[in-house]
């Protein structure tokens, strides 16, 4: 299994990316609504290329999304939950499953610190990316 983060390079994406850090941990449910937003643009798209079961479930997604913006993280805890009992019983990886449940609880019991991760990830690339254009490091 190979785990990376999105690549943030460059002074203008670095700065991009900061702002939309702040934005995200000053207001963290605007990811949640972002994503809903998406969801219903995309399940446009899709109805007028002619593609309308995927379109009309990603419209209907997306607006629940919109009016109950917190199922996102805790649809994102329930996978984490059950991919953890995967490693655990179907994959010989029994010390990241447990991690895996453990995060799954975490992200079920406080939904926000989803956005809130995200939201710090992106300041700190940002800064980063910032920091290499400058040659800070």
């Amino acid at each position: 299994m190979q785990f990376s983060l999105p690549p943030i390079n460059g002074l203008v994406v670095g700065i991009i990316a900061a702002a939309a850090g702040l934005i995200i941990l000053i207001f963290p449910h605007i990811l949640n609504y972002i994503v809903g937003i998406l969801m219903i643009a995309t399940g446009a798209i899709s109805i007028a290329g002619g593609a309308w079961i995927p379109g009309l479930v990603s419209v209907i997604l997306g607006i629940i999304v919109l009016i109950f913006p917190h199922i996102i993280n805790y649809l994102v805890g329930l996978y984490l939950i059950l991919l953890g009992l995967w490693f655990i019983f179907a994959g010989p990886a029994l010390i990241i499953g447990l991690v895996t449940i453990g995060i799954g609880i975490i992200v079920m019991f406080f939904p926000d610190i989803l956005n809130y991760i995200y939201g710090g990830y992106l300041l700190v690339a940002g800064l980063i990316a910032i920091g290499h254009y400058y040659g800070w490091f």
